[in-house]
């Protein structure tokens, strides 16, 4: 989505590091070194008033994805975080009870980002607020030129039908992860590379994996996804899935 803005917003994109100058991490950069700036800044902290720079947001867009989905991606991706290359069964059912437990990587709630629900629900209790656009991941996936067009419309621009396709193609998933083997082969510092990832890389761990919508029903047992389903039903209908 970061990149779709800024596609959208400044022009297409060649590397994570320049992405980074445009649209900073929050949790990277700090709210104090952030301070100054104006525009795009992604965070995964839930909305309250004590949000760092809540007082200049006047609006925000919060990607959603199933929480079976996000549970599948996130195992891969604190794999890659700590930099081990284990995938083994055992492993991965240890973190399904864990998210369950959780309901979200406990890691989220030790670094301020709350459980899967509570960080969605602060969210849409923002919308009293602000303006929160809420974009589904599979619908972005099933069709980005639609959901660019909507972004495109939510942040004011003025954008052509050409202009929108373009965000939309150097956007895709190839694209990106294009630039993840650029950003790791030149050693440029933003979401695909970074020094403390060597380890994970080296062993082929990448953050675009797959980019694929339904993974959960691959790898998680009947029973795994009736608990998922189960757990997480009411906030899921609220946003609008079904319960099938």
């Amino acid at each position: 989505m970061r990149f779709m803005a800024c596609n959208l917003i400044f022009g297409r994109q060649e590397s994570s590091e320049a992405l980074n100058v445009l649209a900073p991490d929050l949790h990277e950069f700090g709210a104090q070194r952030l301070g100054s700036h104006s525009g795009l800044i992604k965070t995964h902290f839930p909305y309250s008033a004590a949000l760092p720079l809540a007082d200049r947001t006047a609006a925000a867009i919060y990607v959603v994805r199933r929480p079976a989905d996000v549970l599948v991606s996130n195992f891969h991706y604190a794999r890659r975080s700590a930099g081990t290359a284990e995938e083994s069964r055992d492993a991965f059912d240890r973190y399904v009870e864990s998210f369950l437990k959780n309901r979200g990587d406990p890691r989220w709630i030790e670094f301020g980002m709350g459980s899967w629900e509570d960080n969605a629900r602060s969210w849409l209790a923002a919308r009293q607020v602000l303006r929160v656009a809420f974009v589904r991941y599979e619908d972005l996936s099933a069709n980005p030129k639609r959901s660019c067009a909507m972004l495109s419309s939510f942040l004011k621009l003025d954008r052509s039908d050409q202009d929108i396709d373009e965000a939309v193609a150097n956007s895709s998933f190839d694209r990106l992860r294009g630039i993840e083997a650029a950003d790791i082969r030149e050693k440029r510092i933003g979401i695909f590379y970074k020094p403390y990832l060597q380890p994970a890389i080296n062993s082929g761990l990448r953050f675009m994996r797959s980019g694929a919508v339904g993974d959960a029903e691959r790898l998680l047992t009947s029973d795994q996804r009736t608990r998922v389903a189960k757990a997480f039903e009411g906030l899921t209908a609220e946003l609008g899935y079904s319960q099938g």
